[in-house]
């Protein structure tokens, strides 16, 4: 009986001595088992140790990496009273990411071991002692200290028990030379109202399955889930992450470091974070050698879209007014002509430059940023009311306008020659009338613009310039094209009336915005303003008249509190956005499109505004008649509407995740294409059936 007792005991001993010198004690808690194993079971002459702290968690318990995220803290170690340590470093396997209310942190559960890269003073046996200060948590969080150490002795090299695991883990430490072939290009941020928005590119020898990435940044910030776009074979990602608890400049000076995991692959980069849109149009609009689509295509675009503005009835009024000038003074030399002409390009161009800063400024202070915005603000279209009824009067016949001689000083070169300030300001208002209207290739160069840096949106506004003014460059290069138009008569004064006319439909259209933006009060306030400015400018006619002999300081007072008054105006639109969201469409919401979606439902998403002249004609032309509205109206669709009249930063948000910022913009979604089949700015019946055909479940369409 002592003999069988005695022969247990020695079995019960031999798991234990292969151990020897790799693994120490387990310091074991109600929810946590720890230990400090090596991978060798002794030296071999060795200056360093691959040793390794080994966790087991019990169900639902986790510790945190590095850094832990939104709470929680990382495992600390101290080493005092090793033997034979000079130093020793933990390396962190790749975490996993959990979301707890809103909360995200980053960790392990169930068994991890963090590996250790322990320096020697010198060769031989090493003695390590160590406090492990650590958290687990769960429904409630508890921080253990445990004093583990372990001994090393010296002797011919030899891999232990724990060797091949412990080898696993350290192959799930994220590394800095690509060997999982993951690529992290670079890092931008754009301001928000609340923090940053860190915008990420992202390469892979081979598609991505469901990429994820942790950010370590300056003191005190933190880091939203990413939200990841791909290309169409999933080896080119975005990665767009919400930032926060540090100033932007932190985040310059302090840059990133950056654990992109996908599945087994991971890769650690250090990035510089500088600002900017987003690197949507080179990381997924190309092939990886370089960005794409090209600099010089979109220039080409906005040339183009530029070009095709003339004839969007935002534009032609302008246009036509400048051309009633033109044959009003004919008999002018060519040099007149030309030099006229060119102003108004000039005009043109640096009104699109002016336009290209305003944005870069919007940018740079984290606002949307997009074509048009600027109707959006109640005092830009009280300007603009104010202008372009000025101009109707004019055409009425109830003033002439007269350019101050310090404007035209500034663009004349000689006092005998032509007062050409009028000309400059006339190619400044087409700039103006041109943004709500939308041409083909316009949104395409515009987006890309704006997801680029300053550069990219000065020389595509640029070029978008020199298309709107390729008409007036035209004449100007071949000013004989003047001589060839109608010469004057009493036609003209029939044409000034129906011009006239064109110019006061255009501030109906303006007052209409406006009501939809601060109320029908504020807009009949507007409209009061600008029959007054009529009113006084016909007393002018009135000899016996005072009020007429100071009509022009009047009219600018009016003019001054037009423009002014929306700035304090209590904001309280009507009722006319709730009717036009009842019926066929419904209010936007991203959350209802992936619901709708999931159930096998085709959704049409048109982002648009009042201010919005294209979109109003997709609508009155494609969208609410013919096929697509019988589809809209039966529900075989489901139509949801952004309106973006008033600014709205999720609308914003929606538009750039597209790499759009400007409308309109129309997107399909269904069982086939639960991403998204984005539309082109001006539509036709055919495209919207085929994007319907592309994302639609005919299978439960037809049920």
């Amino acid at each position: 009986m002592k003999l069988k007792a005695f022969l247990t005991f020695l079995l019960l001993l031999l798991p234990v001595v292969p151990a020897f010198g790799a693994a120490s004690n387990w310091a074991d808690n109600d929810q946590v088992s720890v230990r400090l194993v090596s991978a060798v079971s002794s030296s071999g002459g060795a200056t360093t140790l691959p040793l390794g702290l080994h966790f087991k968690l019990k169900p639902g318990w986790k510790i945190y990496w590095r850094s832990p995220g939104d709470a929680g803290l990382p495992p600390r170690v101290s080493w005092k009273g090793s033997e034979n340590v000079a130093k020793a470093s933990i390396q962190w396997p790749a975490p996993t990411r959990f979301s707890v209310l809103g909360l995200e942190t980053l960790g392990y559960k169930k068994e991890v071991i963090l590996p250790l890269d322990v320096a020697l003073k010198g060769p031989g046996s090493a003695s390590v002692k160590l406090k492990l200060d650590y958290l687990v948590c769960d429904d409630v969080c508890i921080p253990y200290r445990s004093k583990l150490s372990l001994a090393v002795p010296d002797g011919p090299a030899k891999a232990s028990s724990i060797s091949n695991m412990l080898a696993r883990y350290r192959a799930q430490v994220p590394g800095r030379d690509g060997r999982h072939g993951l690529t992290l290009d670079g890092a931008q941020y754009r301001r928000l109202k609340k923090g940053i928005e860190i915008v990420m590119a992202a390469r892979g020898r081979d598609a991505f399955v469901a990429p994820d990435v942790f950010l370590e940044g300056p003191e005190g910030s933190y880091f939203d889930r990413p939200k990841v776009s791909f290309d169409d074979d999933r080896k080119r990602a975005e990665l767009r992450i919400k930032a926060g608890g540090a100033k932007p400049e932190a985040f310059e000076k302090h840059g990133l470091i950056a654990t992109l995991v996908d599945g087994e692959r991971s890769v650690e980069a250090e990035l510089p974070v500088k600002p900017g849109a987003g690197l949507v149009g080179s990381v997924l609009g190309g092939d990886s050698g370089g960005a794409a689509p090209s600099l010089l295509t979109m220039l080409f675009l906005a040339l183009l879209g530029g070009l095709i503005l003339n004839i969007m009835p935002c534009v032609l009024p302008v246009l036509s007014i400048k051309l009633l000038g033109v044959i009003g003074k004919s008999g002018k030399d060519k040099a007149t002509i030309r030099a006229g002409f060119l102003a108004s390009a000039a005009g043109i161009v640096f009104s699109f430059l002016v336009l290209a800063a305003f944005l870069i400024a919007l940018k740079a202070g984290g606002m949307a940023v997009g074509w048009g915005i600027q109707f959006q603000q109640p005092v830009f279209l009280a300007f603009l009311s104010v202008v372009l009824g000025l101009f109707a009067y004019n055409l009425f016949g109830l003033f002439e306008v007269v350019t101050p001689a310090w404007v035209g000083n500034m663009f004349a070169g000689r006092a005998d020659k032509e007062n050409l300030g009028g000309h400059f300001l006339s190619g400044a208002l087409a700039t103006l009338v041109a943004t709500p209207c939308s041409a083909p290739f316009l949104g395409t160069a515009v987006g890309f613009a704006l997801s680029r840096g300053w550069l990219e949106i000065v020389l595509v506004f640029v070029f978008l310039g020199i298309g709107l003014a390729l008409p007036y460059l035209l004449v100007a290069v071949f000013p004989a094209l003047a001589g060839r138009l109608p010469r004057p008569g009493p036609w003209m004064n029939v044409l000034r009336q129906i011009l006239g006319v064109a110019l006061v439909a255009t501030v109906a259209w303006l007052l209409y915005v406006v009501a939809n933006v601060i109320g029908v009060d504020g807009a009949l306030l507007l409209s009061a303003f600008l029959l007054l400015i009529g009113a006084v400018l016909w007393l002018r006619r009135v000899p016996t008249s005072a009020l007429g002999r100071h009509a022009t300081k009047v009219v600018v007072g009016l003019s001054l509190a037009a423009v002014l008054f929306p700035a304090t105006w209590a904001s309280s639109p009507g009722d006319s956005r709730a009717k036009e969201f009842a019926g066929v469409w419904q209010k936007f919401d991203r959350a209802e499109i992936r619901n709708l979606v999931s159930e096998g439902k085709t959704v049409l998403v048109d982002v648009t505004a009042d201010w919005c002249v294209t979109c109003q004609v997709n609508k009155k032309l494609v969208l609410e008649v013919g096929t697509v509205g019988a589809k809209l109206k039966s529900g075989e669709i489901v139509a949801m509407r952004a309106d973006w009249t008033r600014p709205s930063q999720k609308i914003a948000d929606y538009l750039a995740g597209f790499g759009r910022y400007g409308i309109p913009f129309n997107v399909v979604y269904g069982p086939k294409r639960p991403d998204g089949v984005p539309l082109p700015e001006i539509l036709t019946t055919n495209w919207v059936l085929q994007a319907v055909d592309q994302a639609a479940d005919r299978t439960v369409a037809g049920k």
